[in-house]
């Protein structure tokens, strides 16, 4: 929270209304600053006392700027205490405001300022979510845990496309994933206790960039790793498991660049596979070993009853095989391995990697299991995805039923 800050939240979980009466019974002067990114400016309104004396919305001043704020049902507030210096163009009572202001907005002579359709998405993304278990990690180690945060319902922990160099363990709740795409937002994978939040890239690479948005389903606590104490965890593994981690990170955002892809339509498995070998065979239960790729790309397909579906890309350094001491749900046993013609691998000993695993600290270990468990849930949401396209389309062919 930043240094004057005094109040901060979702409008999801507090409405203007509510946070109005709030500051009234607190009696706060200062100024509350509203953030919806479906507007080109935030919105301010100027509170004495309790009392709200001036609001500012664009070009907009005074109470007709405040009624317009009450269609922010969306975003984000900070109220900072500080001297106010607007003038005073709002005579009307708190509660009038309130009142008045609510019954505008429901008679419909307010607009609302979000996406188009926005409650139908919501309530699609939520229909999506709610079939999909909630992945729990395992139990919270708090050696590695520095501090502790609260989050309310509907509040972005993090959000796709900002930087960031946090890593937090769910103490308890549950944390939605999404992803922003062209037609909207849609669901990656939900998560509860003991699950992570922000990858191992997040302390490891200065100016990380988050790959998705992390939203709380009602109130969540977080603990905040020590993101110096796992880097120098980190820094001390042989480079042979650091470079195995690393390819464990990069599956993770790929397997959630996929859900995305195959939601909008723009992945052709069939182009993908062209020209490409069998280096594993999904369900080929002798295939026990474990590679690196030296040269050349290969591909992790899973093969449905609705065709091929491309989980991932591996290129130069990545592993692929049998992992004895994970279960990513995928090769040998859920996927295949297809590579370029100019491709080259060489065997791994994975039980030199197991026995460095088995040394990790309780926290670094949790995370890599978790890690794993959150793959394997998001390679069956990837071909969900893919099933769920097909459905759509099929009902939409006006061939059907002839």
């Amino acid at each position: 929270m930043n240094n004057g800050v005094a109040l901060s939240g979702s409008l999801g979980f507090l409405s203007l209304g509510d946070i109005i009466q709030l500051l009234g019974s607190s009696g706060s002067t200062g100024v509350l600053r509203l953030i919806n990114r479906y507007a080109p400016d935030p919105g301010f309104i100027y509170f004495i006392e309790g009392n709200p004396i001036n609001a500012q919305n664009g070009d907009t001043e005074g109470l007709d700027a405040l009624y317009a704020l009450f269609g922010w049902v969306n975003g984000s507030f900070e109220f900072t205490r500080e001297a106010i210096l607007a003038d005073k163009r709002i005579n009307k009572s708190r509660m009038g405001i309130i009142l008045e202001g609510m019954k505008l907005l429901d008679d419909g002579h307010i607009k609302k300022i979000g996406p188009a359709n926005a409650a139908e998405k919501a309530a699609d993304m939520q229909r999506l979510l709610s079939k999909t278990a909630i992945v729990k990690g395992p139990l919270v180690d708090y050696m590695y845990v520095v501090d502790e945060e609260d989050f309310f319902d509907g509040e972005h922990i993090v959000e796709e496309g900002k930087h960031g160099s946090w890593i937090w363990v769910i103490l308890e709740g549950v944390v939605d994933i999404v992803k922003e795409v062209d037609s909207g937002t849609i669901p990656i994978i939900r998560i509860g206790d003991g699950s992570f939040i922000g990858s191992m890239a997040s302390f490891l690479l200065q100016g990380h960039i988050r790959s998705a948005t992390a939203v709380a389903v009602g109130n969540v606590q977080l603990g905040v790793l020590d993101s110096q104490r796992l880097a120098q965890e980190y820094a001390g593994m042989s480079l042979e498991f650091r470079t195995f981690l690393t390819s464990l990170d990069k599956r993770m955002k790929q397997l959630s660049d996929r859900i995305a892809e195959y939601h909008d339509g723009d992945l052709q498995t069939a182009d993908i596979l062209k020209d490409k070998k069998v280096l594993i065979r999904q369900g080929s239960a002798e295939e026990k070993q474990l590679y690196v790729l030296k040269q050349g790309r290969a591909s992790v397909v899973r093969h449905t009853e609705n065709g091929p579906v491309v989980l991932c890309h591996l290129y130069k350094g990545d592993f692929f095989g049998d992992v004895p001491f994970l279960h990513m749900g995928q090769e040998p046993e859920g996927a295949s391995i297809y590579g370029s013609e100019n491709i080259k691998i060489a065997k791994i000993e994975a039980i030199t990697l197991q026995k460095e695993y088995n040394r990790l600290s309780t926290t670094f270990k949790n995370i890599v299991d978790n890690m794993a468990t959150c793959m394997s849930v998001t390679a069956d949401i990837v071909c969900n995805s893919l099933a769920s396209k097909k459905e759509v389309a099929a009902d939409s062919d006006p061939r059907q039923g002839i």
